[in-house]
């Protein structure tokens, strides 16, 4: 699954909304989202964490044998012409995005420890 601007809009306010509610912060005192996740021990925010697990179950499916439904999936290319506009975001294209962002390329799915560190790095990352 995809997620849009206005879903990733809606995790953050929700979000915001539970770390005020979990720390018994007001909205009207202007508290910062992050200083309140410092003051839980909070590392990582919702967005980060979905980026990372994209990018851990994409391992998941390339370590896949070819013959396997989720690779199917995965290499799937759909045949025919488009409308005339702006190619949609696909999951595949933006995991593959995330992944390369750190470093990682498609043969280091064999390497769970390169792997790791890497998905790391990306739900540590801010943004």
């Amino acid at each position: 699954m995809v997620l849009r601007e206005n879903e990733m809009a809606i995790l953050r306010r929700t979000e915001g909304a539970m770390l005020r509610a979990k720390c018994g912060a007001k909205l009207m005192e202007k508290e910062r989202t992050e200083d309140l996740m410092e003051m839980l021990g909070l590392k990582e925010t919702v967005l980060q964490m979905a980026k990372a697990n994209r990018v851990r179950w994409y391992r998941h499916v390339l370590r896949r044998d070819d013959g396997h439904h989720l690779r199917k999936a995965l290499e799937f290319e759909v045949k025919g012409e488009r409308k005339q506009r702006r190619p949609k975001k696909t999951w595949k294209m933006q995991v593959e995005k995330e992944s390369k962002s750190v470093g990682l390329k498609k043969e280091d799915a064999l390497n769970r420890a390169r792997w790791r560190v890497r998905v790391g790095e990306i739900a540590v990352r801010v943004g």
